[in-house]
């Protein structure tokens, strides 16, 4: 909060420093007026009559329409490029002498710019002339006796050789008479002879024609007087042009900075009175509220306070942001983890109150497409695609880099070269010769991460307070002890006498009683919720038998596929071994090793192309729809500061 002379300068400093943030709210336009709604005690304490609160309305006057108009034609002309506004002078300006020096060189640059044109169309229509006089340099004939004739006008000059063709395919329709002269470097030299009767029509023929006439002298001329004389013509037009060009350059030379950092001055004026849309004013006060990393609130008080010293810099604890308002999350993770942040914006960006998901999604969706598509030789390729896309594709690049490398790695875990098995040993395992074991652990491997999801879900809860879902929730406690009986009863009903041996029964006993227990406190969560979280007003849920019912059994079916669509990853594991075998039969048919090398080499275009893009789908399958629903909800707002890109068009 500050004096209403100074919020132009000090909201420019705002946006110099580059970190605040503009919240989203559905209840008003201006933000600082919504978020004053139910927070003025502290402009009260303040002394500020808050019956008198509206929003911001600027006593400066940017005539913006002209301003930019001014800019762009003055680009045009001095031919600034970006790499100038990058590096732009951002000296201060006063905004209403930016606009009369605007005027000033927008006028200087009409002028010279009016006489390049005057000039270039003078010499064309005087080489125009010269090129069609030629044609009678070697005449003795007077062309001012063409002029005096008593029933014909005459017309010399040069008309485009398309216009020649249509000329030629219309004599019969044409009341005149057509000499061709000759041809020129850049068109048809022609004379016509129309009678004086019938001077319209030859008018609507000359202008349908693009006519380029040639003006005969009016004082006793030859042809040839006339030619020296159109080229001394063009001698002293050419000077002049030389001339204008070294005004032209000298006018570049002088303002061109200057231009520059007008340019600059009006994107700042754009950011200042979208900035000054989500201000308030009471009286000489005026009131700006927005979002700010804790990290950077003194560089930013200091930021205001260097251009107001009579400014309030107040920030407020997160904890006491109303929940209509949407605090901003600022993603930061290393280079290693930052290209997958794109996949997960790409199902939502995480609430404020939420741990980051991209660490743990990235390490796991690089060990899921690693197990499904391992080979040495394609992870390669794809870490050279990757490299080679990087300003193309950005964000994606890096990915396709990083599943490359635990491609790379997994082609050596399976001992896999290019889909050839017999070029180097397995580390650990080939998934064709052990598909039991390969299928084993890619359940193993999703009751794992998935039991990781549902302890990221427990923290994700408790932090946001939630503590109803988080011991009575199917995402919670309670879902996640009846998942792990759940999974230890089929176990046990199935190889429980070779593993558990005599306490076989015990174990049935105990699952079975937990999973009673869990899904009773599943089926009461509304009603147990009063217990263990304070009464909430937006709560309006009420209890439903049938549809608590309904959802126990969704939860015990998702529970069911959660496990089992982790299967998928074994399965492309040896699916993606089968393949390379079916080009190699192909290969073999053939029967020359020419054809057998053709045959691998498609196969691994078919592969990479084809199997990759599946598999790199079905590993984001697997993270959003078995992972994310235990632990990540999103929902929230990314943190995008304002800040100043001069090389904003």
């Amino acid at each position: 909060m500050a004096l209403k002379k100074d919020a132009h300068d000090i909201l420019e400093r705002i946006i110099l420093n580059g970190t605040v943030h503009i919240g989203n709210n559905q209840n008003s336009s201006n933000f600082t007026l919504g978020y004053l709604q139910g927070n003025k005690q502290y402009l009260l304490d303040a002394g500020v009559d808050i019956n008198r609160i509206r929003a911001f309305k600027s006593e400066r006057t940017f005539e913006r329409k002209k301003f930019k108009d001014l800019i762009d034609r003055l680009f045009l002309f001095i031919g600034i490029d970006e790499e100038e506004l990058k590096n732009a002078d951002m000296s201060k300006m006063n905004i209403s002498e930016h606009l009369k020096e605007l005027d000033d060189l927008d006028q200087q640059a009409s002028t010279i710019r009016n006489y390049e044109m005057a000039n270039e169309y003078a010499i064309e229509k005087t080489e125009t002339q010269v090129r069609v006089v030629e044609y009678f340099s070697h005449s003795s004939i007077d062309l001012t006796e063409l002029s005096k004739l008593d029933f014909f006008d005459v017309h010399v000059g040069e008309i485009s050789r398309n216009s020649w063709v249509k000329l030629k395919n219309n004599y019969e329709n044409i009341k005149a008479i057509v000499v061709h002269l000759g041809r020129t470097s850049t068109g048809e030299a022609v004379m016509i002879f129309a009678p004086k009767m019938f001077y319209d029509e030859t008018k609507s023929l000359l202008m349908s024609l693009s006519f380029d006439q040639v003006d005969l002298p009016d004082a006793p001329m030859s042809a040839q007087a006339l030619l020296e004389l159109k080229k001394k013509e063009i001698d002293g037009l050419y000077k002049q042009k030389d001339r204008v060009a070294k005004a032209k350059e000298v006018f570049i030379d002088m303002y061109r900075a200057s231009v520059v950092a007008l340019y600059f001055r009006y994107k700042m004026i754009e950011k200042i009175e979208y900035l000054e849309s989500h201000v308030a004013e009471s009286g000489n006060f005026f009131i700006f509220n927005a979002f700010v990393p804790a990290s950077t609130t003194e560089k930013l008080k200091q930021d205001i306070e260097k251009m107001a010293d009579n400014a309030i810099v107040a920030f407020e604890d997160d904890s006491t942001v109303p929940k209509k308002f949407t605090i901003p999350t600022k993603l930061m993770n290393n280079v290693l983890l930052r290209p997958f942040e794109t996949l997960v914006k790409m199902y939502s960006v995480p609430q404020y109150q939420e741990s980051d998901p991209t660490p743990f999604f990235a390490l796991t969706y690089m060990l899921l497409f690693g197990l499904m598509f391992g080979d040495v030789g394609q992870g390669i390729v794809l870490i050279l695609a990757g490299t080679l896309l990087k300003k193309q594709f950005g964000s994606l690049s890096g990915i396709i880099q990083r599943i490359g490398v635990s491609s790379t790695i997994f082609g050596f875990i399976y001992g896999s070269v290019f889909g050839m098995e017999d070029l180097i040993p397995a580390l650990i395992i080939r998934p064709m010769e052990q598909i039991n074991t390969i299928l084993i652990f890619a359940i193993v491997l999703g009751v794992a991460l998935v039991s990781i999801a549902y302890f990221m879900g427990f923290y994700n809860l408790k932090k946001k307070g939630r503590y109803a879902d988080l011991y009575f929730d199917k995402n919670g406690i309670s879902g996640f002890l009846f998942y792990i009986s759940f999974l230890l009863f089929i176990f046990n009903m199935v190889l429980g006498q070779s593993y558990f041996g005599s306490i076989s029964s015990l174990v049935t006993m105990i699952t079975t009683a937990v999973m009673v227990i869990t899904t009773c406190l599943m089926i009461l969560k509304l009603k147990l919720k009063p217990r263990v979280e304070k009464a909430n007003s937006d709560d309006k849920e009420e209890f439903s038998a049938v549809e608590s019912g309904f959802e126990m059994f969704e939860t015990i079916m998702s529970f069911f596929s959660n496990t089992l669509s982790f299967i998928r990853v074994g399965a492309f594991a040896i699916n993606h071994v089968g393949l390379f075998m079916a080009f190699h039969a192909l290969g073999q048919m053939i029967g020359n090793t020419a054809g057998n090398i053709f045959m691998i080499i498609v196969g691994n275009i078919v592969i990479l192309s084809l199997e990759a893009l599946i598999v790199f789908i079905q590993a984001i399958r697997l993270e959003y729809y078995e992972l994310f629903s235990k632990y990540f909800e999103g929902g929230g707002e990314i943190y995008s500061p304002l800040t100043f890109d001069i090389k904003a068009k």
